[in-house]
């Protein structure tokens, strides 16, 4: 079905909007970025912004994610021994999106640029959390012989996992090299970030399960 007159007109304003609050942030800092410098940038009235945004932090990182198939399956099926970085990558590269936009290729150098960005994004998105747990979880139902909780529900060790890839994305991202303005996405800081989060979860010597 094409798209009609009043679509296009929504989609264009929304994109202006988008475009303004990210490029303000990616220029001055997420802190400079207000509803009314982004409204004065785009041409738009307060009632009009909050018309197609609920808060200023979408226009900024965007909507809930949703997870191409694909690629969740691509990544997965890489990083199969460590679902972790997996799930990290999944992010990374959708909030990148497979296209050449400036926006979202901007968006994704916030996360790099501004620590513990994507820790306060991720645990405020339940709704992007809960996706990308059904991701893992789907996956690992399939794939039975690569969970690490054999016997334990798959959605419990889905939970883990997630939890687990916000903190390892957090260090991660911030060794992500920036060229050109595009930061180049590469698993082996997130692979860093898991050991040094392993190693702090090991278990002590000396302690038993009962204790």
């Amino acid at each position: 079905m094409s798209e009609g007159l009043r679509e296009r007109k929504a989609r264009l304003n929304r994109r202006r909007m988008e475009k303004a609050a990210v490029d303000l942030a990616y220029e001055e800092g997420i802190g400079a970025v207000t509803v009314a410098r982004v409204c004065s940038v785009a041409g738009v009235s307060r009632s009009t912004f909050f018309n197609y945004f609920p808060s200023l932090e979408e226009a900024i990182f965007g909507p809930p994610l949703e997870y191409d198939p694909a690629l969740a399956e691509r990544l997965l099926t890489t990083h199969h021994a460590d679902l972790v970085v997996a799930a990290s990558l999944i992010v990374t590269e959708t909030v990148r999106g497979q296209t050449n936009d400036d926006v979202t290729r901007r968006r994704l150098t916030l996360f790099a640029r501004e620590p513990g960005t994507t820790s306060a994004v991720s645990w405020a998105s339940y709704v992007s959390r809960e996706r990308l747990i059904d991701v893992i979880r789907a996956w690992l139902d399939a794939h039975p012989e690569l969970s690490r909780l054999p016997g334990e529900d798959s959605s419990t060790e889905a939970r883990l996992i997630v939890a687990m890839s916000i903190s390892i994305a957090d260090e991660g991202i911030r060794e992500l090299q920036e060229v050109d303005g595009d930061l180049v996405i590469d698993a082996e800081p997130y692979r860093r970030a898991r050991r040094r989060l392993a190693a702090i979860l090991a278990e002590p010597e000396g302690l038993h399960a009962s204790e």
